[in-house]
């Protein structure tokens, strides 16, 4: 499977194209945007869950898209109390977001990506916000990979220094018993690779997507020869199913 950047430039022409739309995701791509857009074209119900399901899958902590999807079960079976508590929870703590009393304290949550670069001395605060104002067809920067991605073109950080960042950010997500979100996380988690050698793969990840080579942390797994075809195909099976069980969807 191929991972596409959020907004995806590919489909920046065809969002209001439903077959355009459907033979790039036919083609392998995992493309949040293409679901989105898909979102707001297909008119049953059902298929527009489908489309939100998958968005959420490719977001997991986008709470507007989660959001979506809920009020989305929810049109399709309205008695799904499990979809109906998610987004009464989700409203409830929307509710409660600027209340800050003792009785309210923040859930600890890992580091954003440029939080730690910075610590690490990696860029500056200056170089952060003037990235994180970067837009894209009007779309700010929403997600750890777009800010990483820009940070390289612009040559502020290098590819090792880039996975180095990525590794805190798994090790401290880990120490938090937060729920693995990508396939590296999941594989260092099982033991079926090391720390170093996710840190490994991820700069030859960044270093390849450089030079216009788009390759999947699974592939690249496979060409280093870390773990054989069928495992890391398991292994993504298995990481998609821990996925649905620990959120109950």
């Amino acid at each position: 499977m191929k991972q596409c950047s959020f907004p995806c430039a590919t489909i920046a022409r065809d969002r209001n194209d439903l077959a355009a739309l459907r033979a790039h995701l036919l083609e392998g791509y995992q493309c949040l945007d293409a679901w989105l857009a898909m979102s707001r074209l297909v008119t049953d119900a059902r298929q527009r869950r489908d489309c939100l399901e998958r968005a959420a899958v490719l977001a997991p902590e986008h709470q507007e898209i989660r959001e979506r999807w809920l009020e989305a079960v929810l049109e399709v079976e309205p008695d799904h109390q499990l979809a109906q508590a998610r987004l009464n929870e989700i409203h409830t703590m929307r509710l409660l977001s600027g209340v800050t009393t003792s009785h309210f304290q923040e859930q600890q949550r890992a580091r954003l990506l440029g939080e730690i670069l910075v610590s690490m001395g990696a860029i500056d605060n200056e170089d952060l916000r003037a990235v994180l104002r970067t837009q894209n067809n009007g779309m700010p920067i929403t997600t750890d990979r777009r800010l990483g991605q820009l940070l390289l073109r612009k040559h502020l950080i290098s590819p090792v220094k880039l996975a180095q960042a990525l590794i805190a950010q798994q090790q401290e997500r880990s120490n938090l018993r937060v729920a693995p979100q990508v396939l590296g996380e999941y594989l260092v988690e099982q033991g079926l690779i090391t720390p170093q050698q996710l840190e490994y793969v991820l700069a030859e990840q960044l270093q390849l997507d450089l030079q216009g080579q788009r390759l999947s942390l699974g592939q690249i797994i496979i060409r280093l020869k870390l773990l054989p075809a069928e495992a890391v195909e398991r292994a993504a099976l298995e990481h998609q199913r821990s996925f649905w069980s620990q959120h109950s969807y």
